[in-house]
C-alpha cells in the first residue's frame, strides 16, 4: 500500500500558507480558486473541476444533494459552523473550509490581522477559512477597533452592518480589503454580509442546504481542527465515488487524525474501496463502514523526504 506523502499541515489547516493567499479583498479576479489553498493541501485548489463527466458545465451542487434525514442542533454546534456558507464564489466550487482553534508555533498572524490594531494570535480563539473569506473568532471591542481605524492613514470606517463595524483597509502591498468587526468575530472578505446573516440565523448556512455536512460533523470526533469539502481530496486520493469528506484532529500537529468519507451511494462503499481510502493515512489504526460512510483513524500522512526541487513519487 502506497501512502500519501502530503505534509500533515497540508491535511488540516495549513495556516501559515493559507494566510499568504487570503490577505486580499476576496476578489475572484485576484485569486481564481474557490477555496484558495496551497498546492500541498489535499483538496481541489481551483474548485471548478466539478462536472458530471458528460460536459464541461460545473455540477449544480444543490440539485445533487442526497436524501438524509438529519438536522443540526445549533444550540450545541461549534460556533464556526454558523459562519459556513453554501453559496460559492465559483460555480460548482467545493465549499472547502479549514478551521482551527490552535496554531503551530511557527505561525505568525500579523500578516493578516488588521495592521491598525494591536491584536495578536493570543486574541484569536478560532480561525476559519472558506472560499476567499477568513473569520477570526474571539472577544473583540468593535468600537475601539473602529477608533483605531479612524486614526490610521490606511484604514477607514465605511459603514456598519448588524452591529459590525465595516472597515476598508489598504494592505502594505497596496491591495485593499474589507473587514467587518463585531464583538464575536472579525470577518475579512467581501461576503461579510452573508456571513453575518448566516451567523445570526438570518441567512442560508451550508448545512441548511446540504445535511451531509451535518452528518460529517456528527461523525468527526474532534472540534479543534477540521477540514471538509465536496469531492475527493485532490493529490491524495482519486476516487470519484466520494461525495464529500472531512478530517479532524485535536490540533494541526496532532499525532492522530480521523477521516470521514461519505459516498453518494451505499453500493459504492465496498471493502476494496475502503482499502483504497486507507491510503490517506501513514498508519491506519481503525477503519469501518456504516452505510454510505467510511470512518478511519490513524497517523497523519508521511512527510515528504524529497530534496528541495524534487518531487516525491
Amino acid at each position: 500500500m502506497s501512502h500519501s506523502t502530503t505534509p500533515r499541515r497540508g491535511v488540516l489547516a495549513a495556516v501559515a500558507v493559507i494566510l499568504a493567499g487570503c490577505t486580499g479583498s476576496g476578489d475572484p479576479e485576484a485569486d481564481s480558486s474557490d477555496d484558495s489553498e496551497p498546492d500541498e493541501q489535499p483538496g481541489p485548489d481551483d474548485g471548478t473541476d466539478d462536472s458530471d463527466g458528460g460536459d464541461d458545465e460545473p455540477i449544480d451542487r444543490e440539485e445533487h444533494v442526497p436524501d438524509r434525514d438529519v438536522e443540526p442542533d445549533w444550540d450545541t454546534a461549534a460556533s464556526f459552523r454558523k459562519w459556513l456558507l453554501f453559496e460559492s464564489p465559483v460555480d460548482g466550487g467545493n465549499r472547502r473550509f479549514d478551521y482551527t482553534e490552535s496554531f503551530p508555533d511557527d505561525v505568525d498572524l500579523s500578516a493578516v490581522l488588521p495592521e491598525f490594531t494591536e491584536l495578536t494570535i493570543d486574541d484569536i480563539d478560532g480561525h476559519l477559512v472558506q472560499g476567499f473569506t477568513q473569520v477570526f473568532l474571539g472577544s473583540f471591542d468593535p468600537d475601539a477597533i473602529a477608533d483605531d481605524a479612524e486614526g490610521d492613514d490606511d484604514a477607514e470606517v465605511v459603514g456598519e452592518y448588524e452591529g459590525y463595524a465595516v472597515i476598508s483597509e489598504v494592505m502594505p502591498s497596496g491591495q485593499a480589503r474589507t473587514l467587518a468587526v463585531g464583538a464575536d468575530a472579525i470577518v475579512i472578505g467581501d461576503d461579510y454580509e452573508a456571513r453575518i446573516d448566516a451567523r445570526h440565523g438570518d441567512g442560508e448556512r451550508l448545512e441548511d442546504v446540504d445535511p451531509e455536512f451535518t452528518h460529517l460533523f456528527q461523525q468527526l470526533p474532534h472540534e479543534g481542527t477540521i477540514t471538509g469539502e465536496y469531492d475527493s481530496p485532490e493529490g491524495v486520493l482519486e476516487i470519484d465515488e466520494i461525495y464529500l469528506w472531512g478530517v479532524s484532529s485535536e490540533s494541526p500537529m496532532a499525532d492522530e487524525m480521523a477521516w470521514v468519507f461519505v459516498m453518494e451511494h451505499a453500493d459504492d462503499l465496498t471493502e476494496d474501496l475502503l482499502a483504497d481510502l486507507e491510503d490517506v493515512s501513514s498508519d491506519v489504526s481503525d477503519s469501518s463502514i456504516d452505510g454510505r460512510t467510511a470512518i478511519l483513524t490513524g497517523a497523519p500522512p508521511e512527510m515528504s523526504e524529497a530534496e528541495p526541487g524534487e518531487s516525491a513519487d
